[in-house]
């Protein structure tokens, strides 16, 4: 699978111990004891970055955002792409040209000349070695007109590709340095494009940043304050530490706040809380070919004994409820479809019996479950002890499924396994998720493409035309034709997307969280 899925299970994963030097003095915050003044800024995370060249990387965080800078960004809703390192763009009327407007002198972090020749050098070895080449996949060629004007030529129309152009991994590499230093040294100290670049990486501990003078983004809804000389970014896996660190004054933002603490900082006058979206669905991968849910009514009334209010007020409002397969955080979602699906699928316990009494399902025996043929409707649910939201929310599933009549039994597993059984076609439910800012991501999950078993002609022939589409409307549309037709296989019940936050120091101002989790830090600053 691609990054969409990778990168959120490592993001959600709760690990158990805290690395060395987390508790450090409260008058630095700072792990290797150096002192820290005002013009320093201190973030915690969870997770260690595997590396810093985002083109050797599988996952990204923070740091690689502070280092890197793409051609274009989303806006903060999603709802329009903005000029990033780039000036301008536009695209042709058949959608196969894309022209860039680069900034005249611009320089990488080291000094080195960032024209148009040095970007096509950037693209041309992110589609060599990355990972993640096949986002691109649609580039036959990258041209370098003149020093300020970069042409994509593409084979065939590709709308899903501005997702990866605007994130993190289109950010800008300097091949020339990265030739000279080799992979290994580039990938602890790499030279990008930008607001600050790597000092020092503390292995186990921490990675100091320092500001790129040379930085400029032509982003208009930012003016590129960029304060803090220093960044400091702290590893700290324990959740509850990273709180307390902040509480403590040694950091001044963490990320991934446990959803027990959200409400505790929320009430605090010297803390900051920003929420945001999950960038896609946690959802029920229901099996289409054997055993119970093989019958298509078993699946239709396993989607009408959904509460989803009720499986978001035992999770204390830590989720948004889902009724499609796409969250607001991305784009192609139809608040339209979603407000529809809502009513047609909404929790009716009464209809999802007789949708099984009709199909011959019936208690004979008096113990709340239904039978067929004298076997009783028991189904075995897979779910990930690693995904947080979705552990807590089984248990009030598998009440909701024995109100209706069916034994829903619970086998917890790491997401690795339930995603591997899956993938070898050994389950009968299998509770899955995925995020990426582009609804392109339906392609990756509900066709071959996926390396699930699973496949429908026409699902696979609605998302192949949706990822073909330029005009937004038009893509909202074709999506909201995915909905439908999904809609009638009952292959999935979407759940909820799950609310994630950051916290900062109440003093930190100027920090912008996106609709879809992004973290704009151009303009961060201390108040005094």
């Amino acid at each position: 699978m691609k990054k969409k899925l990778i990168a959120l299970c490592l993001a959600s994963a709760t690990l158990a111990t805290c690395l060395a030097g987390c508790g450090a003095p409260a008058s630095t915050g700072d792990t290797s004891g150096a002192a820290v003044d005002d013009s320093t800024l201190i973030i915690a995370i969870p997770d260690e970055v595997e590396g810093c060249d985002i083109q050797q990387i599988g996952w990204e965080n923070v740091v690689q955002s502070l280092i890197y800078e793409p051609l274009v960004e989303y806006n903060e809703d999603m709802t329009e792409l903005l000029p990033a390192f780039a000036e301008d763009y536009e695209v042709s009327e058949d959608g196969l040209t894309i022209t860039f407007t680069l900034p005249a002198d611009a320089k990488f972090s080291n000094g080195d000349t960032l024209d148009a020749a040095a970007v096509k050098a950037s693209v041309e070895r992110f589609m060599e070695v990355s990972e993640y080449s096949t986002d691109l996949e649609a580039v036959e060629s990258v041209e370098a007109v003149d020093e300020t004007t970069l042409v994509y030529h593409l084979s065939a129309p590709a709308p899903y590709m501005w997702a990866s152009l605007a994130s993190t991994y289109g950010g800008i590499v300097d091949v020339a340095a990265a030739e000279e230093m080799g992979d290994e040294a580039f990938n602890r100290t790499p030279v990008g494009n930008g607001r600050y670049y790597v000092e020092n990486w503390e292995q186990g501990s921490q990675i100091t940043l320092k500001r790129n003078e040379n930085y400029v983004s032509n982003n208009p809804e930012v003016s590129n304050t960029t304060a803090f000389e220093t960044v400091i970014v702290r590893f700290i896996p324990d959740e509850f530490t990273r709180v307390s660190e902040l509480q403590h004054g040694n950091v001044d933002i963490i990320y991934n706040v446990p959803s027990a603490s959200i409400g505790e900082l929320e009430a605090d006058e010297n803390v900051t809380t920003y929420r945001y979206l999950q960038t896609g669905v946690n959802y029920m991968n229901l099996q289409t070919e054997k055993g119970p849910t093989a019958d298509p009514a078993v699946r239709q009334a396993m989607t009408y004994a959904i509460d989803r209010d009720e499986i978001n007020l035992a999770l204390e409002n830590v989720v948004t409820p889902a009724y499609t397969f796409l969250s607001p955080a991305q784009t192609g979602y139809s608040k339209a479809k979603e407000d529809e699906f809502a009513q047609t699928y909404a929790y009716n316990p009464e209809k999802a019996a007789q949708i099984l009494a009709d199909a011959g399902y019936v208690d004979t025996d008096g113990d709340g479950i239904v039978e067929k043929d004298g076997q009783p409707l028991t189904v075995t649910m897979m779910v990930a002890s690693d995904r947080p939201s979705m552990s807590a929310a089984a248990p009030v599933i598998q009440q909701q499924m024995k109100a209706v009549g069916i034994d829903l039994q619970i086998s917890e597993y790491e997401a690795a396994y339930v995603k591997q059984a899956t993938k070898d076609d050994d389950y009968e439910i299998s509770t899955r998720n995925y995020e990426w800012s582009d609804a392109d991501i339906l392609y990756s999950v509900f066709t071959s493409a996926s390396g699930y078993p699973w496949n429908d002609d026409t699902v696979t022939a609605d998302l192949e035309y949706a990822r073909t589409v330029n005009d937004p409307e038009a893509r909202v549309e074709a999506y909201e034709k995915f909905s439908d037709d999904m809609a009638q296989l009952y292959k999935g019940i979407p759940l909820f997307s799950d609310n994630y936050c950051i916290a900062a120091k109440s003093s930190i101002q100027g920090l912008v969280v996106t609709n879809d989790g992004r973290s704009w830090y151009h303009d961060v600053t201390r108040a005094q």
